[in-house]
C-alpha cells in the first residue's frame, strides 16, 4: 500500500474505532445514568469516518475516472461501499434513538452496543471499499503486462543500404 492509503486507513479507522468505543461506553454507563452525550459523539465520529472515506474514494466507485485493475474489484468495492453506508446509517439511527430515549429518561438495552458494532462494520467496509477502488498510478495503468516501453526521442542513425541507388564506383563510369 502507498502512504496515502495507509494514512487514510489510519484516520478513518481511528474515527470508526472511537465511535464504537463511545457506543460501548455509553451502553456500559447507561445502566447507572443517562448518557445521551456519548451517543451523540459516537454518531458524529461515525459520520465523520463515513464521509471521509466516501469523499476520498470518489463517488462510491460508480465513476470510472481512475484505472481500476479489474471489473471484479470494482464490483466488490461498490458492494462494500453500499454495505458501509447501510451499516453507517443504521448505526447512526441506533445512536440517535438511544440518545433521544436517554434524554427523556428511558433506557432500552443494547441500542448503543448495536450502534457500536455497526460502526465497526461500517468502518471496515469503508476502508475495504477504498482499498479496492483506489486507482493505479498512470504509468502502471497504461502499461500492459509483457509490453515494452516505447523508445523515447528520434532515431538518428544513417541507413546502411540505400534502395535504388548506385554505388560510388558505378556512378563514375568505371
Amino acid at each position: 500500500m502507498d502512504k496515502t492509503a495507509i494514512i487514510l486507513s489510519a484516520i478513518v479507522g481511528s474515527l470508526g474505532l472511537l465511535s464504537a468505543i463511545l457506543g460501548f461506553a455509553a451502553e456500559g454507563a447507561n445502566t447507572t445514568n443517562p448518557t445521551p452525550a456519548l451517543g451523540i459523539c459516537a454518531l458524529v465520529f461515525l459520520l465523520m469516518a463515513q464521509i471521509t472515506v466516501s469523499a476520498v474514494s470518489g463517488c462510491c466507485g460508480c465513476c470510472k475516472s481512475r484505472a481500476i485493475p479489474s471489473e471484479t474489484k470494482r464490483v466488490v468495492g461498490i458492494v462494500c461501499a453500499v454495505g458501509s453506508w447501510i451499516a453507517a446509517v443504521a448505526g447512526c439511527v441506533m445512536f440517535e434513538e438511544s440518545a433521544a430515549l436517554n434524554f427523556r429518561g428511558y433506557y432500552i438495552g443494547g441500542l448503543y452496543a448495536g450502534g457500536g458494532v455497526l460502526a465497526l462494520a461500517a468502518t471496515a467496509l469503508g476502508i475495504a471499499s477504498y482499498i479496492l477502488l483506489r486507482g493505479q498510478p498512470a504509468a502502471a495503468a497504461a502499461k500492459t503486462p509483457g509490453e515494452q516501453p516505447a523508445p523515447a526521442g528520434i532515431a538518428m542513425g544513417q541507413p546502411q543500404f540505400l534502395p535504388n541507388m548506385q554505388s560510388p564506383a558505378q556512378g563514375r563510369g568505371q
